[in-house]
């Protein structure tokens, strides 16, 4: 019995140099990513099912090619304002971008481009900078439009004693309550236009705003009758010949949230143009940067079998005879993809299944029994 546990062992060793990436012809001047990933590589290539594009191809699901569009973002905000506290959400980590900010007034004079750099913003972490960004307080409701189209259309504005996002609750009593939300964007001076409303209605409405902490106030009950028909107010007298400028641009970061915040501040209302391009050159490890988990688990993998192969990706496993899976990978609040079922660098199984495809792993999101 002893020198069966001898030979077990033994072969282990051996079995365990073969899977080196030495043993296998490959080390980290071949492949660079074993300099950091050595350990998912060895458990890799020891499957017994291996997918092709484990041994040297990691960028082939993992990184950006190098043709990947430059433009990251490009935002438009034709409402005439003054300041933008916009969430740049999107960007990659570990990837330094430059933001070009352009100006545009009412009378279609445009700024000159700005530039900035935001490829390491600064942590907000000084007490009286983190009060300068909440918002406790609304003030200044007001309906400043009414108009009558093929649908009722109304304007209301309110101001906040921080940049908070825009968002107003309203309905006529007995039906339902609507919800109107501009995401992504502070201010505080905010104003929404209600395009749908019904004809000689008296619609309940509040506003409600929530600043980049999460803090949500919420205005008292207001009364809005399309019955009527409100014009705009006059507009500033700003000098119609002058072009806007920025007065303040800034990228900063927060502790609550991995996403970078941009401020603008223009010397007149204007509308804001607003586009981010990733700089080459920044990411010394993965290059153009590493795809986003969508791309990664869903995009990349259909590129090789159709869509229509398997199991539908990209949903949610939401109805009464189904549930999301425990146990399994999702993505962005339990979204199904392909690797949610199927290993991606390999398994024991064939197709890489993470469990029994016949049975136990549709299983795991049907409730209903299966016969086989």
């Amino acid at each position: 019995m002893g020198r069966f546990f001898v030979i077990v062992y033994l072969f282990t060793v051996l079995l365990v140099m073969l899977c080196t990436p030495a043993a296998s012809g490959q080390d980290s001047d071949v492949n660079p990513c074993l300099k950091c990933h050595e350990d998912v590589y060895v458990k890799a290539i020891s499957f017994r099912y291996k997918h092709s594009v484990v041994r040297d191809q990691c960028p082939v699901c993992h990184i950006y090619a190098e043709e990947k569009e430059e433009v990251a973002m490009r935002l438009d905000f034709p409402s005439a304002r003054t300041e933008w506290l916009l969430n740049l959400d999107r960007l990659q980590d570990g990837q330094a971008y430059q933001a070009e900010v352009v100006l545009r007034d009412d009378y279609g004079n445009e700024s000159a481009a700005y530039i900035l750099d935001i490829a390491d913003p600064e942590l907000l972490t000084d007490e009286q900078q983190r009060t300068s960004y909440s918002a406790q307080s609304i003030s200044n409701l007001k309906v400043d439009e009414i108009l009558k189209r093929a649908f009722a259309q109304a304007t209301i504005s309110w101001d906040t004693d921080g940049p908070a996002t825009s968002e107003i609750e309203f309905g006529v009593k007995g039906e339902r309550v609507h919800r109107f939300k501009k995401n992504s964007l502070y201010t505080r001076h905010h104003r929404v236009t209600l395009n749908t409303l019904k004809h000689k209605s008296v619609y309940g409405f509040q506003a409600v705003s929530s600043d980049i902490y999460g803090n949500t106030v919420k205005s008292g009950a207001h009364i809005l009758d399309t019955s009527l028909e409100l014009p705009a107010r006059p507009g500033s007298s700003n000098d119609e010949r002058i072009p806007p400028s920025v007065e303040g641009l800034q990228a900063f970061r927060i502790e609550e949230d991995d996403g970078i915040y941009l401020e603008i501040r223009a010397d007149k209302p204007g509308g804001l143009s607003l586009v981010v391009r990733a700089m080459d050159g920044t990411d010394q490890k993965h290059g153009s940067g590493l795809v986003p988990a969508h791309y990664s688990r869903i995009d990349v993998c259909v590129k090789c079998h159709p869509h229509d192969s398997s199991h539908p990706v990209g949903v949610k496993a939401e109805s009464p005879k189904t549930r999301t899976p425990e146990g399994l990978p999702t993505i962005d609040d339990e979204i199904i993809t392909c690797v949610t079922c199927h290993a991606p660098h390999g398994g024991e199984r064939i197709y890489f299944s993470r469990f029994d495809y016949n049975k136990d792993l549709c299983m795991k999101c049907h409730l209903q029994k299966y016969s086989m």
